[in-house]
Order: structure tokens, then C-alpha cells, then sequence
């Protein structure tokens, strides 16, 4: 790879030019925006956001999508109240999420947060939620359910994370990007959309390299992604969707101690070096969605999927440290939805079936110095569900009332011990929204979650013997929320305020003999109570857009085995953060946008003896549009961590050694093109 270096001054010079375009142009005049009514697909029967009786975070990248750098998909979950995302430069333990503090105890990947794209999980059956092949540059946009949502995706639904890819090119049927920036970051991209009478498709091509910030930390990725849809009638649509990511290298540099990360904040752990730590993965999958609409009454819908995926891992350690995974993971489901419209009452009621059947085939290795050596453990795990899910949506006068319901019969085991688990789970979810004068709406809902450990969490025996851990028991909890939301032509707000109470809470803690490698156990009960709010509002040009978190999360028992304390904070979640968002558009299609987010402190183990200092994000973008014939150049460029802060990336919960520390890349840039076609 060409070492790349746009350091240059022009770069910098475009950084002024923006800020005093933005700053001279800026007037308080205010325009009138249409607010089109909405629907949210994430919750089955389409509420709008206006009347959903949950806390809903919906966001359009239209816009946004041409100035981001396209490297996490944190770059896309920025300012939603109550969520929490981190490791997004540790491209072997991919990108940390939390919301309301389900996921926090994630190692790597997202833990008890489903996800979705285009209508078919992404999450496997057991919660586990692998990012890695998300082809970001199609992304159009993001519903975010921020609650409990078990009773319409069962198992591992602390917060739903449901992400729609683009049907079009706007204006265009050739896309073509290159992305430049520091750290040798290469990235080529391709879009194509061809459409007929019936039948449209994207195609959409990816090719990523990065050293990286840290030693030890490179990545070199390439995808494939796919998405047709034909219509048979107008009353009869096929979507069908492949995906193919191929990473053969991401490097891991480890946890280090404070003391490392003062002397070279870029090191990497030398034991990661020493043992090659790093991750390649091949995945592939396939899915389709029918739609069929019976009559004006009756609708039906039917997805499958299959996927595959191979992973290859070595972690720093000697015996089990080189992990060989295959995946294989499908599933199907189907729905009917009957909606009734009178005078003053809208009734809609879905009744929906779904099953998932994952297989892992789990093999380790002794790491010899990066060296595979002899054979330690060899198993097949298994995780099978079906689920069956009853909604009830009634809009009578100014009142909308929602209920649904769902079973799910989860079956868990392994052929190498007599480990078998059978759970047989019912999940409730109420809520009511009442419309008030004015455009405002009260909402209050209630809801469940269970969640199970997933099979590697399962597998990671502190015995170090093969089968599963059989002390470690899934987690439940339940949730109320009231909020308010207020719509105007040029401004939105929303404040809620949240309550959770959870029982057996899981989270990771190590071992010394298995340094690097995160291992599981229940700490008891947990509660977690907060206000959020988000505002967002049109002034001329300029659009703001600002959210607001504040919260305690903290342990309700004592236990000494599991060092847990009484009304201690859990780790690895911040009590409070902050976000404001500034997008000035230019005259002569220049756009600029400045976001500056506050993390708050907190700890990153569970006896709160270390401490997270807060710590500012802020990011630059400018974006400049030429038009040539019917074709459209688009520049842009960004800077991130403006302010050039000193802050941890990732944090390892209650790490061995004291080693919890990732650090964050320092100022860094990139530079975008954009062709047209």
C-alpha cells in the first residue's frame, strides 16, 4: 500500500474557508418544512413517528451519507439519547453498542440489541450482532427502538437497531467514491442501479484498506452487496438481498495498562504482537421478502435467509488461543396483518411466526507464538428458536393503544457435554399514546426482555474444558417509560423519562490465565432510570439538531464472588453524554457540518475502583457539489477529533492486569470523491 499523507494545507485552508462562509451567512429567518407522516418499520404494524408509544430515534443520511467517511457504523449512531457506542478502531472486536445498557457487556460485537437490514436479522439467535459486513455506504436510513422489544423479536431485545439500505440512485445510475485519509486509509467504492419497468437493483462494490492508529491494528476488507426488487402486481413485491464480505486481515492491539498508554498512546500490547493477534473473516448470505396485499384489508409477508460465515482468530494467549468458527445460521418467518378503518377507529392486528437455527462449529487451537499448534477443543453448538407474536394496534379518537405479545421456545445445546436448555419465554409489551392540541402527544409504554448468554459466551468455560459453562443463566428485565414529544413546521422535541429493573446481569470479567480473552457470570440485579431528550430544528440554512442523556445505572445486591457492591455504577456505561449537530447549506452548494459530542465519566470495573475520565468528540465536515453536463462531482472532506483530545476508544470491563485501555486516534483526516454518472 502508498504510504498517503493529506496533511496538506489546502485541506486546512477549506477547514477557515467553511467556518467563515458558515459564520457570515448564517441568518435567523426561519422557513416552513413539511413533516410527512413517517412510518416506522421496525415495529411490524407501522405506527408513525408522531403516535408510537416508544422511544423512537429515526434518521435519514440522504445528505449526511456524502460527507461521512464511511469506516464505522458509529459514524451513523451518533446523537441518539441513550446510546452508547465505542471501538470503532479495533476492526477485529468491531464496534461496542449499548442502549439503556443492554449490550454494555459486549467484549467484541453487539450483545442484546437486535438488528435488522432490509427486513432480515442480522442478530443471530443467541444475540450475537456482527457488523463487519454492513455495507455502510448504501446505508439510507436507521429506525433506533431504545427499550425492551422482546415481545416482537424475542430473545436478546433489549433495543432494536433497524437499518434500510437504498432503492435508488438519486438522479444518477453510476456512482462511483474514493476515500483518501490518514493512517494509509484507502477506500474504493461502486454503486449501480439499473431499473426497468418491474424489476430495480443496487449493486454496490467496496474495497477498504487501513494501517490503522494503532501498531497491531490494520484492516483490509472488500464486500459485495446486492439488493433487487420486482413487482409482480401491484399488490405483489419480491426483495431479494445477497451480501459477501471478504476480510482477510484485522489486526488486534490489545488492552494496555495506563502507564503503557502514557509512555506511546499508539502501542500495541507486545504480547498481541508477540502472539499475531488479528481475525479473517469470509461471509456470506442470501435473503428474500415478499409482500403480497390480499385486498384493502389483508396484508402477508414472507422472508428466509440463509448465511455462512467463516472465522479465523488468534488471541494472545498459548492454549486456546487460535479460535476457528463456522457459522452457519437461516431462518425464516411469515406475518398477516389485517388493518379495519372506520370514522373515528383504525384496527390493525398482525399475528406473525418465526424461526431461526444457528449452528457454530467451534474449534481451538494452541497459539504458539502465532504458530497453530495441537487441537484443545472441539464442539458443535447449537441454538434453535420459534417464536409466535400477537399484535393489537387500535387509533380510536385522540387515543392510540398498542399491545402485543409473543412466546418463544429456545432450545440450546452441545454435542460435547449433555448440555441441553429448553426455555419456554412469554413476553408482554403495552403502551398508549394520547394526542394532544397543537401537534403533541403523551406516550407511556411497558415491556419485557429475556436474554439468553450467547454460544460464545457459553463456550468460554473458565475450566477451560470443553461444553458450556452451565453456572451462567440468561438475564431478564422489565421497563416503564412516559414521554412527550412536540411537533412544529420547523422544530421537533422529545423528552422521556425511562425505569429498568434486571435480574442475573451479565458481564465479562478475565482471568491471568487467559490474558486478553473475556469469560461470563451473572452479578445480580440491576436498575437503570434516566431522562432523555432530542430537539431538532430548521433556522434558514442552518439545521440543528442536539440530544441530551442523563441516567444512573447502578447494581441493587451484594456479591462478594462476583465483586459486586450496592448501589454501584454498572461499568463501561456513561451516567450522562450530550450531543449537538450544526449543518449550515452554503450558497453555491457548499454545505458544512460541525458535531460536538460529551461522553460522561464512568467506571470500567465492577467494584468502581478505575475510573473513565469524560471526554469531548468533535468532528468537522464540508462538502462541495459540481454540477458538468447531467453529471455531479462531489467533494468532500472531514476532520476528525478537531480538537485533537486524548481519550480511550474502547474501555475492557473488569480487565486482568489493569489492562482496560484502547486509546482513540488523535486528529485525523480524509478526503472524498465523488463521481456521478
Amino acid at each position: 500500500m502508498k504510504e498517503i499523507n493529506i496533511r496538506f494545507k489546502s485541506l486546512i485552508n477549506l477547514l477557515i474557508f467553511g467556518v467563515n462562509l458558515t459564520f457570515s451567512q448564517i441568518n435567523s429567518s426561519t422557513v416552513t418544512i413539511t413533516l410527512e407522516e413517517i412510518k416506522i418499520k421496525a415495529l411490524k404494524i407501522n405506527n408513525t413517528e408522531k403516535t408510537v408509544p416508544f422511544s423512537i430515534s429515526l434518521i435519514n443520511f440522504n445528505e449526511t451519507q456524502k460527507k461521512f467517511q464511511q469506516l464505522s457504523l458509529q459514524e451513523y449512531l451518533e446523537g441518539i439519547p441513550g446510546l452508547f457506542s465505542s471501538n470503532a478502531n479495533n476492526f477485529a472486536q468491531d464496534l461496542r453498542v449499548s442502549l439503556r445498557g443492554f449490550g454494555a457487556r459486549s467484549a467484541f460485537g453487539i450483545r442484546g440489541i437486535k438488528i435488522i437490514i432490509d427486513g432480515i436479522p442480522e442478530t443471530t439467535p443467541d444475540g450475537q450482532g456482527q457488523i463487519d459486513n454492513v455495507s455502510l455506504g448504501i446505508i439510507e436510513e436507521i429506525e433506533v427502538l431504545r427499550g425492551p422489544q422482546a415481545s416482537l423479536y424475542g430473545n436478546a431485545s433489549g433495543g432494536v437497531i433497524f437499518i434500510k439500505t437504498i432503492d435508488s440512485l438519486s438522479k444518477s445510475r453510476y456512482l462511483f467514491k474514493s476515500s483518501l485519509g490518514d493512517y494509509n486509509l484507502q477506500s474504493y467504492q461502486f454503486t449501480s442501479y439499473l431499473n426497468n419497468k418491474n424489476t430495480s437493483a443496487i449493486i454496490y462494490l467496496n474495497d477498504i484498506e487501513i494501517d490503522g492508529f494503532r501498531e497491531n491494528s490494520s484492516l483490509k476488507q472488500k464486500a459485495l452487496n446486492v439488493k433487487l426488487k420486482h413487482k409482480f402486481s401491484d399488490k405483489s413485491i419480491l426483495n431479494f438481498q445477497f451480501n459477501y464480505t471478504d476480510s482477510p486481515l484485522a489486526e488486534d492491539a490489545g488492552g494496555l495498562t495506563k502507564e503503557e498508554a502514557s509512555f506511546k498512546w499508539n502501542m500495541a500490547r507486545q504480547r498481541n504482537i508477540d502472539y499475531k493477534t488479528f481475525e479473517k473473516i469470509n461471509q456470506a448470505k442470501i435473503g428474500f421478502n415478499w409482500e403480497k396485499k390480499i385486498d384493502d384489508k389483508i396484508k402477508f409477508n414472507l422472508f428466509s435467509f440463509y448465511s455462512n460465515r467463516d472465522f479465523y482468530g488468534k488471541l494472545p494467549f498459548e492454549y486456546g488461543g487460535i479460535i476457528d468458527l463456522d457459522r452457519k445460521y437461516k431462518g425464516f418467518g411469515s406475518n398477516i396483518t389485517y388493518n379495519s378503518i372506520n370514522e373515528n377507529l383504525i384496527h390493525s392486528i398482525q399475528v406473525g411466526i418465526e424461526s431461526y437455527f444457528q449452528n457454530d462449529f467451534r474449534k481451538r487451537y494452541k497459539n504458539i507464538m502465532g504458530t497453530k499448534g495441537s487441537n484443545v477443543f472441539d464442539q458443535n453448538e447449537n441454538f434453535n428458536t420459534t417464536g409466535i407474536y400477537l399484535i393489537d394496534n387500535i387509533e380510536l379518537n385522540k387515543w392510540i393503544i398498542r399491545t402485543s405479545l409473543r412466546y418463544d421456545n429456545l432450545f440450546i445445546n452441545t454435542d460435547s457435554t449433555k448440555y441441553n436448555k429448553r426455555y419456554n419465554v412469554v413476553n408482554p409489551s403495552f403502551g398508549v399514546t394520547h394526542k394532544l392540541n397543537n401537534d403533541k402527544y403523551l406516550f407511556f409504554n411497558f415491556s419485557t426482555s429475556f436474554e439468553t448468554p450467547t454460544l460464545s459466551e457459553l463456550s468460554a468455560n473458565p475450566s477451560g474444558n470443553e461444553g458450556f459453562n452451565f453456572n451462567l443463566n440468561p438475564s431478564k428485565a422489565y421497563s416503564y417509560e412516559f414521554g412527550w414529544r412536540s411537533y412544529k413546521s420547523n422544530f421537533l422535541i422529545e423528552t422521556n423519562l425511562f425505569f429498568i429493573r434486571s435480574s442475573n446481569e451479565i458481564l465479562p470479567y478475565e482471568l491471568e490465565n487467559f490474558p486478553g480473552r473475556s469469560f461470563y457470570r451473572n452479578t445480580g440485579k440491576t436498575e437503570r432510570k434516566g431522562f432523555e431528550l432530542y430537539s431538532r430544528l430548521k433556522l434558514g440554512k442552518l439545521k440543528l439538531e442536539g440530544s441530551l442523556t442523563y441516567a444512573q445505572y447502578t447494581f441493587l445486591n451484594n456479591n462478594s464472588f462476583n465483586k459486586v457492591k450496592s448501589s454501584n455504577n454498572l461499568p463501561g456505561i456513561p451516567g450522562h453524554q450530550w450531543f449537538i449537530n450544526f449543518n449550515y447549506n452554503h450558497k453555491n452548494r457548499w454545505v458544512t457540518r460541525l458535531t460536538i459530542e460529551k461522553i460522561g465519566g464512568f467506571y470500567a470495573d465492577n467494584l468502581n475502583t478505575v475510573f473513565i475520565n469524560s471526554f469531548y468528540k468533535t468532528r468537522y465536515q464540508i462538502l462541495k457539489s459540481i454540477n458538468f453536463n447531467s453529471n455531479i462531482l462531489e467533494i468532500s472532506a472531514g476532520i476528525n477529533n478537531l480538537l485533537n483530545t486524548k481519550y480511550y476508544d474502547n474501555i475492557r470491563l473488569n480487565a486482568f492486569g489493569s489492562r482496560y485501555y484502547e486509546p482513540a486516534p488523535g486528529r485525523n483526516l480524509y478526503l472524498n470523491f465523488a463521481l456521478r454518472l
